[in-house]
């Protein structure tokens, strides 16, 4: 067998290059950290920057800690819940072209769609590829999604496409905009987690989050910030040298003679001192700041910090946003979003039930208090029990829970049945002593329908079936349909109705009701805002129940829409509510005028007879029983 002879100039030849691939790509990264490698070579460019030229990275002084703890070998995951136009697409850009030059690695940088990836692309990385000396040349592959140098790449990939993020290995990921990414790429599950995985191979991976807050439950930045070590911007006060983080609290707005706020005048105060910055303090304040851990470390560090530690925007300039914000929700929101980089609570949110408990009345369970005109009860069917609640409602859609009953069984059986038709047929004692009984009652058919159809026959215009339509803008109470239908298939149009419920709006409407601050003032005639819930002493599981959803932002095929979920177990006090919302609409709350109030305060206040009970729905006029919410 013949044996190849090796031509000496070849094997020279390939010494040269594995000399030139060791020299490039095998030795490793010299002793320089990202913020000496940023401030000695990165310049920012003319397209993205009000001030191009070189970095310095002393101009935007929070942003040294990220970077810090970027090349710290002890950190793995690197989190940054800021405010816009401060630091968090050049944290992105230093880390990108730190690794071009020094430090050569397969990257990701994933943004929430492909679309935006190519903007980020064209706008920021090639304008920094151009403009930064040390970079210039080092491209060999130069597409827009996709960019090759020696001994590394970086990728660019949406949130969004599933197929991206499950491709080759990679050492660093850094995620930009994480909030806007969906809940899952395509079926296969969270996108952040789906390109964690990538980096498995690796011992030295990183990972970077970015992003400014949005909803409250549902921010994907600020539950990896509550997953990190928590770090804080901490600045020292001209006066008394007093450390702590800028909060909004502490920022003064003056008022001249006739309350006007003067945005102008605004500034920052020391909460230690009480003394007032100028803007020049603040500044050179900013310039003095560092970061401190407020959780222990386990890897993960984070970075929370506002525009009030921004060089580029004064207090006044805050302020005057802050004031526009004022009155329109959608505005405020992006202020404390953007601006502040905290997260915002929905008002449909559920509120804390301990401050529901804390402010019960004390009128007895079981009575009706003073200001209820008229009853609504409502029933949530569980498998083994009937969950009740009976509401008073008087002017200005106030209300006062009045009991709380849970029946034991199943509503098959005829002994729950026998209990829930008594129920329903009793009355409620008010304060003065009349006697008052239902005006309607909502059941839920969402448990084995058929028998609470058969049920809600035996109680002809007293008792509605209802059943919670999808999501949606659906109004409280929705038109009904008939269920019944005799032997041709039609429907018996004096037969069950079933009656939808917006539950959407009525839970919005609710969770805003109980948000609601009343204070009794000296005049004890004061009344409490429109919408105001009482109750009486029921125990902490009952508040528990009635908070027990939040709303919330959710990602579906048409985009993000809100949506209610629960974070409890039980819900049934809240269904019971909502329904008894739709009831009271049902009777006509919300067309009430003036004279129906007052005919509901008459019969009241001078025991007089059925014909002057409370007037119901046109609709439903000539079917109501009058006179039967009030008994001698």
């Amino acid at each position: 067998m013949s044996q190849a002879v090796l031509n000496p100039d070849a094997i020279d030849f390939a010494r040269q290059l594995l000399g030139r691939a060791r020299r490039e790509n095998l030795k490793p990264p010299p002793n320089m950290g990202l913020v000496e490698w940023a401030d000695t070579y990165r310049y920012l460019s003319a397209e993205s920057s009000s001030e191009p030229g070189k970095w310095k990275t002393s101009n935007v002084e929070v942003c040294r800690g990220p970077m810090e703890a970027y090349c710290d070998p002890a950190v793995k995951v690197v989190t940054v819940m800021c405010c816009t136009q401060l630091m968090k697409t050049e944290l992105i850009n230093n880390i990108v072209g730190y690794h071009i030059d020094l430090d050569p690695a397969p990257m990701i940088v994933m943004q929430p769609n492909e679309k935006l990836g190519e903007a980020w692309s064209k706008d920021r990385l090639s304008t920094m590829l151009r403009d930064s000396p040390t970079l210039k040349g080092r491209i060999r592959g130069d597409k827009i999604l996709h960019k090759t140098f020696a001994g590394g790449h970086v990728s660019i990939v949406g949130s969004n496409a599933p197929g991206d993020l499950a491709m080759r290995p990679v050492r660093v990921v850094l995620c930009d905009e994480v909030d806007k990414y969906p809940a899952s790429a395509g079926d296969e599950g969270d996108p952040i987690a789906l390109i964690a995985e990538r980096q498995a191979v690796f011992w030295n991976a990183k990972r970077v989050h970015v992003c400014s807050p949005t909803i409250e439950g549902k921010s994907r930045i600020a539950r990896e910030y509550k997953l990190s070590d928590r770090r804080v911007f901490e600045v020292p006060c001209p006066s008394c040298g007093h450390r702590e983080e800028m909060v909004w609290a502490n920022v003064v707005i003056p008022k001249d003679d006739n309350g006007k706020k003067l945005p102008e005048q605004s500034h920052y105060r020391c909460p230690h001192c009480e003394t007032p910055w100028t803007e020049p303090q603040r500044q050179q304040a900013i310039t003095q700041g560092s970061w401190r851990a407020t959780r222990p470390f386990t890897g993960h560090a984070g970075f929370n910090v506002s525009k009030l530690a921004s060089p580029w925007e004064s207090i006044p300039q805050l302020v005057e946003k802050w004031i526009n914000a004022q009155g329109n929700t959608q505005l405020l929101k992006t202020f404390i979003n953007t601006q502040l980089a905290q997260t915002w609570k929905q008002k449909g949110d559920a509120p804390e039930w301990q401050r529901l408990y804390e402010r019960r009345d004390d009128y007895p369970i079981g009575r009706v208090p003073e200001g209820g005109l008229f009853l609504t009860g409502a029933a949530d069917i569980q498998k083994n029990r009937i969950e009740i609640e009976i509401v008073s409602w008087g002017r200005g859609k106030r209300s006062w829970s009045v009991d709380y009953i849970v029946i034991e069984g199943g509503i098959e059986t005829q002994e729950v049945q026998d209990q829930l038709s008594r129920l329903v047929n009793g009355t409620w004692k008010h304060a003065n002593g009349v006697e008052m009984s239902l005006l309607r009652f909502a059941i839920d058919t969402g448990y084995n329908a058929q028998v609470v159809y058969n049920w809600v026959r035996k109680h002809p215009g007293l008792v509605m079936a209802i059943k919670g339509m999808p999501p949606g803008p659906y109004p409280i109470l929705c038109r009904p349909s008939y269920v019944d239908l005799n032997f041709e298939g039609q429907h018996v149009q004096k037969g069950v109705q079933l009656w939808g419920i917006g539950t959407d709006a009525a839970k919005t409407e609710l969770y805003s009701w109980l948000q609601l601050d009343f204070t009794k003032d000296h005049d004890s005639s004061s009344q409490p805002p429109a919408g105001y819930c009482r109750f009486p002493q029921y125990n902490e599981d009952y508040f528990k129940m009635l908070t027990a959803e939040h709303l919330v932002e959710k990602q579906t095929k048409r985009g993000m829409q809100y949506g209610w979920e629960k974070f409890r177990e039980r819900n049934e006090a809240l269904d019971c509510r909502v329904y008894n919302r739709a009831a009271a609409a049902a009777v006509g709350i919300d067309r009430f005028e003036e004279e129906h109030w007052r005919e509901l305060e008459q019969a009241l206040g001078q025991l007089s007879t059925p014909s002057s009970a409370a007037p119901a729905p046109v609709a439903e006029q000539q079917r109501t029983r009058k006179g039967r919410w009030i008994k001698r």
